[in-house]
């Protein structure tokens, strides 16, 4: 995946192959050697989708087909792992009550969930990806200091990594 500005990203996708792969090999300072072959190419914009209900008769939505969010944060994959471990679990609970697990009430019970805690990660990664867009001297000055401040900031960073990684 390769994350530009839309025009920026126009302008590549426009080059033919050669010129493409030269491009790639710039961009990666050359680091997997010399790019000489590329399938076809797409490109998609990076923005913030969340799906208005996670769940309907008998059917639940998880993971990209619930949510979309900018790869910055490395978290989309976790997103959906939170997901599948929440319905699993709220699956099971309806197993182990005796009731049936598909039907709205129980399925309902995990849309809420996981639209909530979804909506808060996605959020928060959006606003990460905007703040690290911002190219105003001012802004990236007042950006650092927030990076170093949070970095001193050990338990906050601590709980931040622990949510990061799904505990």
């Amino acid at each position: 995946m390769w994350s530009l500005p839309d025009a920026e990203a126009a302008r590549v996708l426009a080059l033919d192959d050669a010129a493409f792969c030269t491009e790639v090999g710039v961009a990666g300072d050359f680091r997997l050697g010399r790019i000489v072959a590329v399938t076809p190419r797409a490109a998609f914009p990076l923005r913030l989708k969340l799906a208005e209900r996670y769940d309907a008769a008998r059917f639940v939505l998880l993971g990209d087909a619930a949510h979309t969010v900018h790869p910055l944060a490395g978290q989309g994959v976790n997103l959906g792992l939170r997901d599948v471990a929440e319905l699993r679990d709220t699956l099971r609970a309806a197993r182990d009550a005796g009731r049936d697990f598909a039907v709205a009430h129980v399925l309902r019970r995990y849309a809420r969930r996981r639209r909530s805690a979804d909506t808060l990660d996605a959020l928060s990664f959006d606003a990460l990806a905007r703040v690290f867009a911002l190219e105003a001297e001012p802004l990236v000055a007042l950006r650092g200091l927030g990076v170093r401040l949070l970095d001193r900031l050990t338990p906050l960073k601590r709980r931040l990594g622990e949510h990061a990684a799904g505990r």
